[in-house]
């Protein structure tokens, strides 16, 4: 089989530092800041397995944008159209259909919310679904 290239976003659980870790073959991920062992991920990982985090099986796919930047486009746009006139929420609305056929898909795991970039299958996995984050949620606080 091929050699593993992607990449897995996370948050460390002992110091909350976001990083994006690129993983090329197979090799343990260990955090950036307090070099906490965060995983292993094998040669042959896919999105078939279990999540190298947290050993979930179940993924949903997602837009890789930063939602905090289409909030504040949203917000530009609702404003300048009552500025100016409607016509510029059309601008915004072409703006917002190409912006979705660009940007890629992401998977992320519903239990540790991992994000998962660059593997094959990503575009055949579900959208979010909030039975099952609930379910995955539920089961979180029963075990603590």
């Amino acid at each position: 089989m091929g050699s593993l290239i992607g990449s897995f976003g996370y948050e460390c659980d002992d110091c909350g530092i976001f990083r994006i870790y690129s993983v090329e073959n197979s090799s343990e991920i260990h955090c950036s800041s307090c070099n906490k062992k965060l995983g292993t991920v094998s040669e042959e990982w896919s999105l078939d397995n279990s999540c190298p985090f947290c050993e979930c099986k179940s993924y949903y796919k997602r837009k890789d944008f930063n939602q905090i930047l289409g909030a504040g486009i949203i917000i530009i746009g609702a404003i300048l159209s009552i500025i100016y006139n409607y016509f510029i929420l059309m601008g915004f609305a072409l703006l917002d259909i190409l912006l979705y056929k660009i940007v890629p898909d992401v998977a992320v795991c519903y239990q540790c919310s991992v994000e998962l970039r660059g593997f094959h299958g990503i575009e055949n996995l579900d959208v979010f679904d909030h039975h099952t984050a609930e379910l995955y949620h539920y089961s979180q606080d029963k075990n603590k």
